[in-house]
């Protein structure tokens, strides 16, 4: 599959009667989950004004967000995460730069656009709590797939970077790409139908969608949502869910690391953890206590540059990158001396042969709706 719109679509088509998305006590197969895309879809092409097709979405994770996510996919809009964590003047810089004609968002965030001279008129904001929106999805409701299709090439979206070296840049995802990332990853980890992925990472973050939405897409694996992270959440929520699938970015293994251990924490059905930036003892520790293997490495969202964890480097070290990366002197333009190399096939295979023996002796521990 060479686009996000053809991955949702697929799915719904080969998995319909199977868990597509999870949230506290509510499941929503991949048919449910692909008609609600192809609704907001609709919506898209009704309030659709020239310009750049850009679209904000202000969410947590909430289902709200991967329908318009879809949607986006569906008709060719570029979806743009926004940071709800920014306020004021930097918030207002982050929608304006990245000129949204339409913002997304629910109740508990309207306020943060209250006073920010958006250049938008107020029904170009959409409160997916409201009324108002309601109504459009009713007059949408079974509504057919758009006929006209995105390509591979078609800019899907808009990933703000961190902003450690000044503002935050909003970094171009084709569909192309993120659909080739998702087929990679759910590959690479030997993901199927069976798997259930805990996504509580924000899904206006690269991570969120690289590592854990679109390898969903690429497996016809479920994703189970929370709104936010909670370190005491994380086990009775993995266990609620069936999760076998965990991706995080940052601190989040320091944090479940530091709630209370218990004897039982090992019984569980994780089978991987991957993300990035953990601490070399938090990644031995979390392996160890909650019985799933854990996979560090390192992708910039604009592309280019991977770096993954070996057996043989230094502690403390990133990793290596793949054969062909070089690190150029700004001045010279000569490439310092190699101290990367690839990483080997024989690890992957390994990490594929544990999962799963993993996955045969937990075999049956799966969320009873599925």
């Amino acid at each position: 599959m060479t686009t996000i719109a053809e991955l949702i679509l697929s799915r719904a088509e080969e998995h319909g009667a199977r868990t597509a998305v999870l949230f506290e006590d509510r499941a929503w197969t991949w048919a449910e989950y692909a008609q609600a895309c192809v609704e907001r879809a609709s919506v898209l092409l009704e309030v659709r004004r020239p310009g750049p097709f850009h679209v904000g979405v202000l969410l947590d994770n909430v289902p709200e967000f991967p329908m318009w996510l879809g949607a986006g996919a569906l008709v060719g809009a570029t979806i743009v995460g926004v940071n709800p964590t920014r306020r004021g003047a930097e918030l207002q810089r982050d929608i304006t730069h990245t000129e949204c004609q339409l913002i997304v968002t629910e109740r508990v965030h309207r306020p943060l656009l209250e006073g920010l001279d958006l250049g938008l008129s107020e029904d170009r904001v959409l409160d997916v709590d409201s009324e108002s929106h309601a109504t459009l999805l009713t007059r949408v409701r079974g509504a057919a797939p758009p006929e006209t299709r995105p390509v591979p090439s078609d800019r899907y979206l808009l990933l703000f970077t961190s902003g450690t070296s000044g503002q935050p840049k909003a970094c171009i995802c084709s569909q192309g790409r993120l659909a080739r990332i998702g087929q990679a990853a759910a590959k690479n980890f030997g993901m199927t139908p069976d798997d259930v992925c805990y996504e509580v990472m924000p899904l206006f973050h690269s991570n969120a969608l690289m590592a854990g939405w679109a390898p969903t897409l690429a497996s016809g694996a479920a994703t189970a949502l929370r709104r936010r992270f909670s370190a005491s959440g994380f086990l009775p929520d993995v266990r609620r869910y069936g999760a076998t699938y965990f991706n995080y970015v940052g601190k989040p293994l320091s944090y479940i690391l530091a709630t209370p251990e218990r004897p039982d924490d090992g019984d569980n059905p994780l089978l991987l953890a991957f993300g990035n930036e953990a601490a070399d003892l938090d990644i031995e520790r979390f392996g160890t206590r909650f019985g799933c293997r854990v996979v560090d490495a390192y992708g910039s969202t604009e592309g280019g540059v991977t770096v993954g964890r070996t057996p043989d480097m230094p502690p403390g070290a990133l990793g290596r990158a793949p054969e062909g990366t070089v690190v150029l002197d700004l001045e010279t333009r000569r490439s310092h001396r190699r101290a990367v190399g690839p990483i080997g096939g024989a690890r992957l295979r390994g990490l594929l042969e544990e999962r799963g023996g993993r996955r045969r002796a937990r075999q049956g521990r799966r969320v009873p709706h599925r």
